[in-house]
């Protein structure tokens, strides 16, 4: 028969050994769920990133997505913009996912009128699901080129006087808020998806149950919204 001292040996060793076992264990996320809430049996792997960058020449961000939310922020009083966000990668192991977070890039290109922001992923995903989202602040004169996937484009942008803003998202959510002063001819489409303005003064108005064209202001700029399956959602503040 074990002395209390042994048993007491016997239940702190089974607990060390316990805690060593999940200390070497494979770190993971739990499962995917699915929108009809099943079980995607996926685990994701994720890795943040962040760039500064100080605009010189350019006058245009042009940013190209796959997968994920871009939100967007006008800044005034600055020449930076800032690039940030989350690379993810869902797989059937953490190892697989995480090994394939190298092969996710955020390609960043400085050229002498443009600024490109690409996101880059392998052509076959063999299951994966590769995602970016992106938080990018921006200087309040710089024109915009959205184009995008599936996923999400909100945030608060300005349109510059006699600047361009264009959005193209194939499948997902525009989502924005513009200045009630914009100055803009103001142009928004879609083929199976939706079309709302709030809280905006459009003269000119020509609105069909997939398009609606108008302008804001006296129509300096230009503000293009067009999409595939999405919704267009454009609000003024």
């Amino acid at each position: 028969m074990k002395t209390t001292d042994e048993k007491i040996f016997l239940v702190i060793a089974t607990m060390l050994s316990f805690l060593l076992a999940l200390a070497c264990a494979e770190v993971s996320v739990g499962p995917e769920v699915n929108i009809d809430g099943t079980n995607s049996n996926k685990v994701k792997a994720s890795e943040p990133f962040f760039h500064t960058l100080d605009i010189t020449t350019q006058n245009t961000l042009k940013i190209e997505g796959v997968n994920g939310t871009i939100n967007l922020e006008s800044v005034s009083g600055t020449n930076l913009v800032t690039i940030s966000g989350e690379k993810i990668v869902s797989g059937y192991t953490y190892q697989d996912a995480s090994s394939q977070l190298e092969y996710l890039k955020v390609e960043i290109s400085e050229l002498e009128n443009e600024l490109v922001v690409k996101t880059t992923q392998p052509q076959n995903s063999n299951g994966r699901t590769y995602t970016v989202n992106y938080t990018i602040k921006v200087p309040e004169n710089l024109n915009l080129t959205v184009e995008a996937v599936n996923g999400i484009i909100n945030g608060r942008i300005n349109i510059p006087l006699q600047g361009t803003t264009d959005m193209f998202l194939t499948n997902g959510i525009v989502e924005l808020d513009i200045p009630q002063t914009t100055s803009a001819e103001f142009v928004a489409s879609t083929v199976n998806g939706s079309i709302s303005t709030r809280n905006l003064v459009l003269h000119n108005r020509i609105e069909t149950l997939r398009s609606l064209k108008g302008t804001l202001g006296d129509g300096e700029g230009t503000a293009s919204f067009r999409t595939t399956n999405a919704i267009i959602d454009i609000s003024g503040f």
